[in-house]
């Protein structure tokens, strides 16, 4: 059976990344555009750039939460490991 606290900060983490890379592509979409972040219910953003930001959106979103998700198994790794030899 897993660790309960493993689910809640794999959780965490994983959360935090995502919002940490939305803000991220949201700041460089309008560095790179000058424009704000397209909404699909905004009915003068061009299709394109919905799929753009979209596809952008994705990849960061994906790209941080695997290096989130890899730092938070080696830091649950590290802590099992040294609670073994405590005890």
């Amino acid at each position: 059976m897993e660790d309960l606290g493993w689910k809640l900060a794999s959780a965490g983490v994983m959360a935090v990344s995502a919002l940490a890379a939305g803000k991220i592509v949201e700041v460089a979409w309008k560095a790179a555009t000058g424009r704000d972040v397209p909404r699909e219910d905004d009915d003068e953003a061009a299709l394109i750039s919905l799929i753009v930001f979209a596809a952008a959106s994705a990849a960061i979103g994906a790209v941080a939460e695997r290096y989130a998700f890899r730092a938070a198994k080696k830091m649950n790794s590290r802590r099992l490991r040294e609670s073994r030899n405590w005890g």
